[in-house]
């Protein structure tokens, strides 16, 4: 048998949620904002690498409704199709993996966020030649909101939001590649874990607790102290000291001598004889 064979096959999810992410940005870009007008390039942020203080714009922006939408249609199909756990249903993969890839493209955005407004907060603060050195290398963006005085918001200084980004990323990362969680079983309690015979013997010790009052439990006897002396079965003789009451000392069977084929004596034949 082929060992290959019997290993688990690990579900690509990086691969997968990466390739289907760009998948999802060319069908808006071509098709999908055709069918929704009135929702394409509401919410939009335009991404641009900086190399040597030249910004180099990517093809196309994102548009923050459409392609979140249309990658969260697909993106649980696909877990269906090709779960990667046994013993967990298609359904709880799907949403637990779904609701771990919103989780992380959510923090990517919120640290491209806080890298620009740290930029902005520092800027005034710093000397020129720094300011031109975060600037000549990494990343910018546009975000482009529906909303009247902030239709535009311009995410500057480069290598800072660069950083945030390389950080968001391995949270993004490391969120995807998180598989579902088995459920937590719950606790047996020390009774539940019992075994038949354990239990017998909890209830028969139980038993053996419970003291009628005024009157002395079967098997027992009061000395002159008042002290309760164990007595044998059968017997009026008490224990002796230190033994339990399922060790005494009782015969299984009694042997009594008998003769078998007896010959008489000479002298008792006489005797019989006269």
């Amino acid at each position: 048998m082929d060992s290959h064979a019997s290993q688990q096959r690990r579900f690509p999810a990086v691969a997968i949620t990466a390739v289907l992410f760009v998948l999802c940005i060319v069908a808006v870009q071509f098709w999908v904002a055709k069918l929704f007008p009135a929702l394409s390039g509401l919410v939009r942020i335009n991404p641009s690498l900086v190399i040597f203080e030249i910004p180099v714009q990517l093809p196309s922006g994102i548009d923050m409704i459409l392609v979140p939408g249309l990658f969260f249609l697909i993106y649980p199909l696909l877990i269906l199709i090709y779960p990667s756990r046994p013993g967990i249903s298609s359904w709880r993969q799907a949403t637990q993996k779904t609701g771990s890839a919103f989780v992380g493209l959510l923090v990517l955005l919120f640290c491209m966020i806080a890298g620009g407004l740290i930029y902005y907060l520092v800027q005034d603060h710093l000397p020129g030649n720094i300011r031109n050195g975060i600037n000549s290398f990494g990343m910018n963006a546009d975000i482009y909101l529906p909303y009247p005085g902030y239709e535009t918001i311009h995410l500057r200084g480069s290598t800072i939001i660069f950083a945030c980004f390389a950080i968001g990323m391995w949270i993004c990362i490391r969120k995807i590649k998180k598989e579902p969680g088995m459920p937590k079983a719950v606790r047996l309690t020390r009774e539940q874990r019992m075994t038949p015979y354990e239990r017998m013997m909890q209830e028969k010790r139980a038993k053996e607790k419970q003291i009628i009052p005024g009157r002395a439990p079967a098997g027992r006897t009061s000395a002159t102290n008042g002290t309760p002396v164990d007595i044998e079965p059968g017997t009026n003789r008490p224990y002796r000291s230190g033994l339990s009451r399922l060790c005494y000392n009782k015969p299984v069977m009694t042997f009594r001598p008998e003769a078998v084929n007896y010959m008489p004596m000479a002298n008792d034949l006489a005797s019989t004889a006269n």
